[in-house]
């Protein structure tokens, strides 16, 4: 019986993640004319092709749609982000710039359903809690990759490992969201040059 359940869960879990991804691709066509707050299920489950019933099977409303949806851009994000934080002792600067061209591409892929997300969380405490929980985890990461490279000599030890992340995190996401999103090639590229600049004169220039 346990296995039978097992199965049963897993055949579930497989659907709703095909269901997730047709209203994803759905979600950020309709979003290029209109907000996620006037966007309908009706409109939703016409544009993806599947039964407003099967809707519902799955998700108990768009809002909840949209959870699932960011909880998946925030995995590809921090995923992104790892290429950073993940910077060897003896980085230069040009890998910081691969780095945050890595982070930008994945944003700018994802750019509706975050600007739908950042519509969402002024009045619903779910998407609120997402969104905020992607930066914790990116601020988390970052102060550890801070303490990290103080001790190998790569970073300022001056700096506070905590209050240099939170501030480098939140320049971060809000660049992405207001400047990268919806710049053009020619722009993103001077944008990327001016936030690997930052980052890089305020944490690893000092001990160069």
């Amino acid at each position: 019986m346990a296995s039978i359940t097992r199965t049963t869960q897993a055949s579930r879990a497989r659907r709703r993640a095909a269901i997730r991804h047709e209203l994803l691709g759905a979600v950020e066509r309709c979003l290029e004319s209109t907000t996620f707050t006037e966007l309908s299920v009706e409109r939703l489950v016409r544009e993806a092709g599947i039964a407003r019933s099967t809707f519902y099977v799955y998700f108990e409303d768009k809002g909840d749609l949209l959870a699932a949806l960011v909880e998946d851009v925030i995995d590809a994000l921090i995923e992104a982000a790892g290429h950073w934080w993940r910077l060897a002792p003896d980085a230069e600067k040009a890998d910081l710039r691969e780095a945050m061209e890595q982070i930008a591409d994945t944003y700018r892929t994802h750019r509706v359903v975050m600007a739908a997300a950042v519509e969402a969380s002024a009045y619903d405490e779910r998407i609120a809690e997402q969104v905020a929980s992607l930066v914790d985890r990116a601020v988390a990461a970052v102060a550890v990759h801070i303490r990290d490279g103080q001790g190998a000599g790569s970073v300022d030890r001056s700096l506070d490992p905590r209050q240099t992340a939170v501030w480098l995190t939140w320049m971060t996401e809000r660049g992405l969201f207001q400047l990268v999103s919806p710049a053009d090639a020619e722009q993103t590229d001077r944008l990327l040059q001016a936030m690997t600049d930052i980052v890089w004169n305020v944490l690893y220039a000092p001990t160069r």
